[in-house]
């Protein structure tokens, strides 16, 4: 340790000085001052561990210069020296937190030792609070870091468990009872990106986490722990294998209510049933896993049991040549409403075949590249790994959906493109495009818009000049003329495509808008391949 002398008398500072030579202890003298400007001077520049100091210096006295010392150097321990006995005086040298009060005619060396040996005592001690301090704040500062790897450990299989739950315990996980249950909370990509971008669902992701661990605060036995993807881990510490209880459901349902509130986004819940010993961690958690991957296809839940699927159909490639075929044409047509036929169309394809999900994310990713090669432009890399977390069908179509038209917008609208229609005629337009495989109502856009039906009707008649219905009849029959001009195509699957369940009645809008039957305009399509006015 290092120690400073400070005294305006020198006899008695050279005096201590010899006691410290002969005492062995592991000191230094570092430093040594004859005044209060010095002492400040010198202080600031050795910073020494211990000072033994005269009070009564001339200027600022030792009490004061100790208040300094401290403020640069709070852990500095304090001796004080002083010719008399004065309460006063040694009042404050206790508010200083002093080691000792010693008076300089008293002074003897086992005295002197004494007082050295309780400054290095309380030093080493107060060095080693700091050094636990520094290393609690360490631990909440990468607390989720160092959770990641404590749950990396216990799914590895191969670690000590001992150990592992040992380094649990550092972190504040205490699991008491000896079964747990599993459960994730899985953010839902698509619906991020509908109000946030790509590189903000780090901070979502950990935003919701913050969530999770404040609601499991009054929940003691409820572990979340975020994973390196897009999920949040719930481990639910129970006495009994066969316990009974919604605590991770009741837990999910309240982190969804929260995240939609503050966040406006929408997670999934899945839960086991099942609870098994916590040396059992790894193996469950990879048979959740694999129930988790087999809900695909199931019916869009906010919080979900699993349980064991049936297995996944068709494993043979999926390429979805049809749909390529349509992407193309929302380029060459120049729109947008190609792109959500083509999904969902294909969606509701693989979805009666259970296609693999695995194949199912190559071929969404796969119709990206395709659209960024026509389109000459670039789909986001963030893209494809938002699409490799995803856990529904439904979920990977919407991300993918999302990705399309951002690359069919760069190739196609020009900025002055966007003003020559009325901006609240595109809120239309987009609609119609996302739901063109639909029979669409002035009541269905008036819900959509937050509008009176009525009072639609009529403020979109007087906006466009037309009525609702005629819009969306011209619509989708310039959209049939497209296609019933490729090769191959059938009025039948032109008119499912574009939402009439009814050929006949397909046939009777298509004639009253064209002037022909769709038939009659498949079998000489070179002679009117002019869209409808």
């Amino acid at each position: 340790m290092s120690l400073m002398l400070i005294d305006d008398d020198v006899p008695m500072l050279e005096y201590v000085e010899y006691l410290l030579g002969s005492m062995e202890l592991d000191l230094k003298l570092v430093a040594s001052a004859f005044s209060s400007e010095d002492a400040l001077e010198q202080f600031h520049a050795v910073l020494p561990d211990l000072v033994i100091i005269d009070i009564g210096l001339p200027g600022m006295d030792g009490l004061e210069l100790a208040d300094a010392f401290r403020i640069t150097k709070p852990e500095v321990r304090l001796i004080f020296l002083t010719c008399y006995e004065d309460f006063h005086y040694s009042k404050r040298a206790i508010q200083l937190e002093a080691d000792d009060y010693l008076i300089k005619d008293e002074l003897s060396p086992e005295q002197l030792k004494s007082s050295l040996c309780k400054a290095i005592s309380r030093f080493r001690s107060r060095k080693e609070l700091l050094e636990r301090y520094s290393f609690r704040q360490a631990i909440e500062r990468n607390k989720e870091v160092l959770k990641q790897s404590f749950l990396k450990q216990l799914l590895s299989g191969t670690a000590d468990k001992e150990n592992t739950l040992e380094f649990g315990e550092r972190l504040g996980i205490s699991w008491k009872l000896p079964y747990l249950r599993h459960g994730f909370l899985h953010i839902d990509a698509a619906s991020v990106t509908e109000r946030y971008r790509y590189k903000d669902i780090p901070l979502i992701h950990f935003a919701v986490n913050n969530i999770a661990l404040e609601l499991s605060a009054g929940e003691a036995t409820i572990t979340p722990i975020m994973g390196r993807d897009a999920d949040i881990y719930l481990l639910w510490n129970v006495a009994e294998q066969g316990f009974r209880g919604n605590g991770l459901a009741d837990f999910m349902q309240s982190m969804l209510e929260k995240v939609e509130q503050y966040l406006k986004i929408t997670l999934r819940g899945f839960y086991s049933e099942t609870s098994a010993p916590i040396r059992n961690f790894d193996t469950l958690h990879k048979t959740l896993i694999e129930y988790r991957d087999h809900s695909f296809y199931s019916a869009v839940t906010s919080v979900s049991v699993l349980e064991e699927h049936t297995d996944f159909g068709q494993t043979a490639e999926w390429r979805g040549d049809k749909e390529r075929g349509m992407l193309s044409l929302a380029l060459e047509d120049h729109n947008a409403a190609w792109i959500d036929l083509a999904i969902n169309q294909w969606t509701q394809q693989v979805s009666a075949d259970k296609v693999l999900p695995r194949l199912v994310k190559e071929a969404c990713g796969n119709f990206v590249r395709q659209m960024a090669f026509e389109a000459g432009g670039l789909a986001e890399e963030d893209y494809f790994t938002q699409l490799e977390q995803t856990v529904h069908i439904q979920e990977a179509a919407r991300l993918t959906k999302r990705e399309l038209r951002n690359l069919w917008r760069q190739h196609t609208l020009a900025p002055a493109a966007a003003e020559e229609k009325d901006i609240r005629l595109q809120a239309v337009d987009c609609f119609l495009e996302e739901h063109v495989d639909q029979m669409v109502t002035s009541i269905d856009m008036a819900e959509h818009l937050h509008l009176n039906a009525s009072y639609f009707s009529r403020y979109f008649k007087k906006l466009s000049g037309i009525n609702f219905t005629d819009y969306v009849n011209q619509y989708k029959m310039n959209m049939a003329i497209t296609m019933l001009a490729r090769p191959h195509e059938t009025v039948e699957n032109v008119a499912y495509t574009l939402g009439f369940s009814d050929r006949a009645y397909f046939s009777k809008v298509f004639k009253k808008y064209s002037g022909r039957n769709p038939s009659e305009y498949k079998a000489q399509p070179s002679e009117d391949s002019n869209d409808v006015e």
